[in-house]
């Protein structure tokens, strides 16, 4: 199995509030291919609720196709990019956790104790309208929260071309 590299920043015990970009970094970043902890970044997304779709941590975008459509549309246009479906809970709510172009994804916590997040990852709903909504990560908004030190370059091209994947999926 290839090991992928591994990145480690503790935060300062109390920021002064100067300080605030810096306190901002996670206390852990990595690279991981364990589907264990990609299922246990994956679980809370899937209780996402209309307000935290609102949010301008997650961007959304809207699909004239139904969910499970939506969802092969966006595995192809991945695999066509280069990317890998590292993993796809079904369900009502169904997640594609996307491997990157060097292998295995990057996993952020930003406490200790808190969840792993998986930025590389894509939440397809159902609409009320019709259609499927798809939900993912903002780059920007995960760089500047977390930045991208200690990621491979060609993983934060992955992460910033997200957004693009999912708009040429859904043509």
């Amino acid at each position: 199995m290839k090991h992928l590299p591994f990145v480690q920043r503790s935060r300062a015990p109390s920021p002064a509030p100067v300080e605030a970009a810096e306190s901002r970094r996670p206390f852990r970043l990595w690279m991981s291919g364990s589907l264990a902890v990609v299922m246990a970044a994956m679980v809370p997304t899937r209780d996402v609720s209309q307000t935290d779709r609102d949010t301008e941590q997650r961007v959304s975008r809207h699909s004239r196709f139904g969910v499970a459509e939506t969802v092969q549309r966006i595995g192809a246009a991945a695999r066509d990019q280069g990317l890998s479906v590292l993993a796809l809970m079904p369900g009502v709510r169904p997640v594609l956790v996307l491997g990157s172009s060097v292998g295995g994804t990057p996993v952020v916590m930003d406490q200790a104790d808190s969840r792993p997040a998986a930025p590389l990852s894509v939440m397809v709903c159902e609409a009320p309208a019709g259609g499927a909504d798809v939900l993912f990560a903002a780059a920007s908004v995960f760089a500047a929260q977390h930045g991208w030190a200690g990621l491979p370059a060609a993983v934060v091209d992955d992460l910033e071309g997200l957004s693009g994947l999912v708009d040429r999926a859904l043509l």
